[in-house]
């Protein structure tokens, strides 16, 4: 392959790799765990490939107050990425994924049951999770209890094309929870007892993504993806602070979304619209306060990118970004909703059709931001990150 056949592709694969986990810089760094486990088919350009990344992130915080977890702060950050299509005599998809944000395992089957219906098998693992019990006064975050987590799931479904482009997928799960208190624990808040969940799930998937055939990213149409659950547990017991203690329900829903929206502007520029959010039982009082993402029962966040491309080596993408919550109120009153705003950069720069530079810059004025760190919870509004990407055996289709 020569020079000048290498740098497209180059570019197409770093600049897409980005692109597979858009949940966006900042809000969650580097999270491939939740594409990965919410989207169904991805439009991706190669059928093989086997990436690390591994970087230093660092956040600084508005104003600085440890007992909370809001400080500046310095961590590592990076993932190990593995996509196979053609495993084994059967020909299916092997995914594995680990990174700050977890553990995934995907192996997809086409011909298991056949008639067009894809048989899917995940094993998901979060060891470092952080929740934050807490409410809204302004901008301002009132913690009731800070504490840790874990959980691990096992999922079974089966899915197929009901129409041009609209794919549906319906499984069951089984997922374990434990906690733990962390040093940010209030004294007298009590944390909720470990427990195990089991429920049905729905995927609905519409995609019109059009790569650009030179670089392999985005280029036009977009995604949607929905996911409805319907979920059970045995927990026991309350948890809260005092004059706020609950009790978790036996059922549990909840609806979440992504969309991506990809519009060229000239050969050499994309506007990306990207969006999220999710619906759930106001009384889950677990996954509403994961710190990971916003918090609340009901939240929506918006990001608007403008993807350019300098050559076929360096990408430049400034963004702003928006984000609505809705959460209970200080002692389980009426919800209040709260909106922020911020913005920033990535980018990736090229060397050549193995590594790459990426980084990026991000700010929002929410006291609740992904932590840095998997054995501390440490935040703050600004969020910033630099690494090098190594890519081995990519296959493009």
């Amino acid at each position: 392959m020569t020079r000048s056949a290498k740098l497209p592709f180059l570019a197409g694969l770093g600049c897409c790799l980005g692109w597979l986990a858009p949940a966006s810089p900042g809000q969650s760094p580097n999270q491939f765990l939740t594409d990965l486990t919410d989207k169904r088919n991805p439009t991706l350009p190669y059928r093989s490939l086997f990436q690390v990344e591994a970087g230093m992130i660092g956040t600084t915080a508005a104003s600085e107050d440890p007992a909370v977890g809001l400080e500046d702060g310095f961590s590592w950050d990076g993932h190990v990425y593995y996509r196979d299509e053609d495993f084994g005599e059967r020909k299916g998809t092997l995914v594995g994924y680990a990174g700050r944000d977890g553990i995934y395992a995907g192996l997809f089957d086409g011909q298991l049951i056949g008639d067009q219906t894809i048989t899917r098998l995940e094993f998901k693992a979060r060891p470092w999770q952080f929740y934050r019990d807490g409410s809204y006064n302004g901008d301002t975050f009132s913690p009731n209890g800070l504490y840790e987590g874990s959980d691990y799931e096992g999922y079974l479904g089966f899915g197929r094309e009901a129409a041009p482009g609209l794919f549906i997928e319906i499984g069951t799960y089984y997922r374990d929870h434990s906690f733990s208190t962390s040093p940010l624990t209030a004294g007298a808040f009590q944390i909720p007892e470990d427990f195990a969940a089991y429920g049905a799930r729905v995927y609905l998937e519409q995609n019109t993504t059009q790569l650009d055939r030179r670089r392999g990213t985005p280029r036009d149409g977009g995604v949607v993806t929905i996911v409805a659950e319907q979920e059970w547990n045995d927990s026991s017991g309350s948890f809260g602070a005092p004059g706020f203690t609950t009790t978790l329900p036996d059922q549990i829903w909840r609806v979440r979304g992504n969309a991506e929206v990809y519009l060229p502007a000239s050969d050499n520029t994309f506007w990306e619209v990207f969006l999220r959010g999710q619906w759930a039982d106001r009384k889950d009082r677990v996954q509403n306060f994961e710190a990971q993402r916003p918090l609340g029962h009901q939240w929506a966040e918006g990001f608007l990118r403008l993807r350019i491309h300098f050559g076929d080596s360096w990408t430049l993408t400034p963004f702003v970004h928006g984000q609505w919550s809705r959460i209970v109120g200080a002692g389980g009153g009426s919800s209040t909703q709260e909106v922020f705003f911020g913005g920033g950069v990535e980018s990736y720069l090229h060397f050549n059709e193995s590594i790459s530079l990426h980084g990026w810059y991000s700010f929002l004025d929410n006291e609740s931001r992904p932590s840095i760190k998997i054995n501390e919870d440490v935040h703050g509004e600004h969020m910033f990150y630099l690494g090098v990407v190594m890519r081995f055996g990519g296959a493009r289709r």
